[in-house]
């Protein structure tokens, strides 16, 4: 069995793991939001006029039924970049893994420090005086009475 330390370092280890990976996952959030953001920009700034016009002209719509379809495009993308952002906020099959291994050295950390705090008890002094009273009394349980 490890030593407290050495668990509570692996410990240690397997937390900076989980939270390389939850940047991770949050980082791709970020970065599909943005580029949600961006798109909107972009699409507000540069095509709303180009829309309009191939909605006006090709389609045959009227002013307004144009100006409504370039709004639903941009709508359209819009809501599909918060889907791609709103899915990759689930955990990953290698931060669940991070999670299970720091558990466990987690779990091992505290038998390993219960086991070291009775050890203290047994082999301190008031263990080596209750443990020779005890086998006094043993050893003259089993001993030939004269």
């Amino acid at each position: 069995m490890s030593s407290p330390v050495e668990v509570g370092q692996e410990v240690l280890s397997a937390q900076g793991q989980i939270i390389a990976h939850c940047v991770k996952r949050h980082g791709i959030r970020v970065a599909f939001a943005v580029i949600a953001l961006v798109f909107l920009l972009f699409a507000a700034i540069s095509f709303h006029g180009v829309l309009w016009a191939l909605f006006f002209a090709f389609c045959h719509f009227g002013i307004f039924y144009s100006a409504l379809c370039v709004l639903g495009v941009d709508l359209l993308f819009v809501v599909l970049f918060i889907i791609l952002a709103a899915i990759s906020r689930r955990p990953g099959l290698a931060e669940e893994r991070a999670r299970i291994a720091r558990d466990n050295k987690l779990h091992e950390l505290k038998q390993s420090i219960a086991l070291s705090a009775l050890l203290n008890v047994v082999t301190g002094p008031m263990g080596r005086s209750a443990g020779g009273f005890f086998f006094k009394k043993a050893r003259s349980a089993f001993s030939r009475k004269k």
